[in-house]
């Protein structure tokens, strides 16, 4: 059984088809990179998964389990989590406490600020290992470069248990250095996740991707693997526009 199961999904926005019939699936441990033109209803997807959006119709099954209908924060605690194109961190917070925060089993944010200091857990450690941000633990947030900032953002979806984690453009800013350093954290996420990645960077698809999905007006237009995309004609006219 697939981790997430999308058919026929569709939303329209007065009048326009953004999403139209999409199908998708992805399994556990899969990065999937979602491409298209601009325009091509790449985010939207990801706002439907996410529950951002609500879908005009189709269904969308997380773990065998319809969830078209469900709420935006009862799909992140089924375990879907969403990072968007501008980080958002806690920025008055430390490196540390933003993985408090993001690994409390408890909703209220006083309750969660009030345990800080309490547990370092093994957990968090393995995290800030994996994200190198080990030796910043207890730097704010606001003082984090840009490519920090976005590796804490994913770190702390890593903290709050997110089996599917949905990346809008991670590396758009990015140094190619950081650009290379966040592909060795997105494989080394694929044990125990499954990510869809929406990015512009071919490059850095190249060195994640296990599968390609090319969007273009909100229909699928093609899938497999980077060197089928790459020769297929429909998806280079589609993104050169003849």
């Amino acid at each position: 059984m697939a981790l997430l199961d999308i058919t026929d999904l569709h939303v329209v926005f007065g009048g326009l088809r953004a999403v139209d019939g999409f199908d998708l699936t992805v399994d556990q441990g899969e990065i999937l990179c979602l491409l298209g033109p601009n325009g091509a209803g790449k985010s939207t997807t990801l706002d439907l998964i996410c529950g951002k959006t609500q879908p005009t119709g189709g269904s969308i099954q997380f773990e065998g389990k319809e969830i078209s209908n469900m709420l935006e924060f009862q799909r992140a605690r089924r375990g879907i989590g969403r990072k968007f194109q501008v980080p958002s961190v806690f920025k008055e917070l430390t490196v540390d406490e933003n993985l408090e925060v993001a690994r409390s089993k408890r909703y209220g944010l006083l309750q969660t600020l009030s345990s800080f200091g309490r547990r370092k857990s093994s957990e968090t450690e393995c995290i800030l290992e994996l994200v190198e941000l080990g030796a910043k633990r207890d730097q704010l947030a606001g003082n984090l470069s840009h490519g920090e900032t976005q590796w804490l953002e994913i770190a702390m979806l890593i903290a709050q248990d997110s089996k599917l984690i949905l990346m809008d453009e991670p590396t758009a800013g990015m140094t190619i250095q950081e650009t290379d350093k966040t592909a060795e954290i997105f494989k080394t996420l694929r044990s125990a996740h499954a990510l869809i990645v929406v990015e512009h960077d071919m490059s850095f698809v190249r060195q994640v991707a296990d599968r390609i999905t090319v969007m273009a007006q909100g229909k699928k237009l093609a899938e497999g693997s980077i060197a089928e995309i790459e020769t297929n004609e429909a998806v280079k006219s589609a993104y050169l526009g003849h």
